[in-house]
């Protein structure tokens, strides 16, 4: 098989968490629609990217050898660090500048109310996985799949309902510059996450083939740039990449332990 074909589906990622349809995509448009449109769609790629990631989490913990804990552990952490990355973004920046844009203070507050629903779940992760520092051996995939399934639902819903949120923002219409404000937080996003570790993994589960390869120029950056985030900053914990649901091209591959069991 070339780089350039995807896999079969049944051999990666793509459960238990389903994906969730781009606005873009559920409206069968290939171009340009509207802004709404394209920032809702892009935002849903994002949330896609981490689903994704989890999937590769909850799938490949209860087939690893023990040698593997450790690099497991810290790809797993790595996803924690790009979901809190991007959800401090949104509510550090993205959410107030739409608000201060449309003069409505608090229009948002949903969303973030949302983000607490899980929030101790997510620090149970982390907790979790943190404290297994120096210990790897003792790392229990059951575990880790028990706290995913404490606050994964309450997740899901927000993943699928901040995509309404932001296209019911059309009814601003030119009055928000929401393309704009969305290509700010793409540049925030980007500089902001953890050079080493949650913007490689992000990288790393971005599909260019999903929607029959609608995204395959996503996120907008330089050739080279993506390069280097996919090829050089992997470098600093090569052992974590293995777990990632693609290739650096973009493209889907077998997941690590596809073929395990115990």
């Amino acid at each position: 098989m070339n780089n350039l074909t995807p896999v079969n589906q049944r051999q990666w990622a793509d459960t238990p968490f389903s994906f969730i349809e781009t606005p873009k995509h559920k409206q069968g448009k290939t171009g340009y629609t509207d802004p709404y449109i394209e920032a809702a769609s892009e935002m849903c790629v994002v949330h896609n990217a981490l689903l994704r990631g989890l999937n590769s989490i909850y799938l490949q913990g209860p087939n690893l050898q023990p040698e593997e804990y450790k690099d497991f552990i810290g790809y797993s952490l790595c996803w924690h660090s790009a979901l809190h990355e991007h959800h401090t973004s949104e509510e550090e920046q993205f959410f107030p500048d739409i608000e201060k844009a449309v003069g409505e203070k608090g229009l948002l507050d949903d969303n973030v109310e949302e983000h607490r629903a899980f929030q101790s779940g997510l620090h149970d992760f982390s907790a979790y996985l943190e404290g297994l520092a120096g210990k790897e051996s003792s790392f229990d995939a059951a575990c880790l799949n028990s706290i995913i399934d404490s606050f994964v639902s309450a997740l899901y819903d927000h993943l699928k309902s901040e995509i309404q949120s932001l296209l019911d923002l059309s009814k601003f219409g030119i009055r928000l510059p929401i393309a704009k404000l969305w290509a700010k937080e793409g540049q925030r996003s980007v500089t902001s996450m953890t050079t080493f570790s949650a913007l490689p993994f992000f990288f790393l589960n971005v599909d260019i083939t999903h929607e029959s390869y609608l995204w395959k120029n996503w996120p907008p950056i330089p050739g080279p740039a993506r390069w280097v985030i996919t090829h050089i900053l992997t470098m600093w914990h090569p052992g974590y990449w293995k777990f990632a649901s693609c290739d650096a091209s973009g493209v889907p591959k077998p997941l690590h332990t596809e073929g395990r069991s115990k």
